[in-house]
């Protein structure tokens, strides 16, 4: 993680946060000439008609810069037993590492990456973007889902991104 990825304080709220259940994905962006990507587990379906996806994303995050310049970007939900690719995305960012090329993947849509293995993968058109606090929602319309290893799907375990 870079210095400009900086934790907030822990605050007494936390312990109880990290026992609420959410599934851990992988967010996809490709920029003018670079793509990104982070480890998100604040992920959820927030409409079914349109299909909708909102996605909460830090404002000190690279991925949340490049989200500016794009309309799309990829959720591939992670399997159980990807903590590696979790913990890849989640605790380096793009500043410093390329993590894509860490990884086997594949482009959707025009150009945004998403992983090759996962247990489901969508491309999601930007739909709309507001503030919440440190973090930004992102909603995003699905315009292309697939099942490709299906479940079970990795769940948010604190001690997995916990660094080394």
């Amino acid at each position: 993680m870079s210095a400009a990825d900086k934790s907030p304080a822990v605050s007494p709220f936390d312990d109880a946060l990290r026992l609420m259940p959410g599934p851990v994905a992988v967010i996809g962006v490709a920029g003018d000439e670079t793509a990104g990507g982070l480890t998100a587990a604040w992920v959820t379906r927030v409409s079914m008609d349109p299909v909708l996806l909102l996605v909460s994303i830090g404002h000190t995050r690279f991925t949340w810069e490049l989200l500016s310049g794009t309309t799309e970007f990829t959720v591939s939900v992670l399997a159980d037993g990807q903590v590696p690719e979790a913990r890849l995305f989640g605790l380096n960012s793009r500043r410093d590492v390329d993590k894509w090329s860490q990884v086997d993947h594949v482009v959707m849509g025009d150009r945004t990456p998403a992983l090759e293995r996962c247990t489901a993968r969508y491309l999601c058109k930007l739909q709309d973007r507001f503030t919440t606090g440190d973090h930004d929602c992102i909603i995003g319309r699905v315009t292309a889902a697939e099942v490709v290893d299906g479940p079970p799907a990795l769940p948010l375990r604190a001690a997995d991104y916990a660094p080394a």
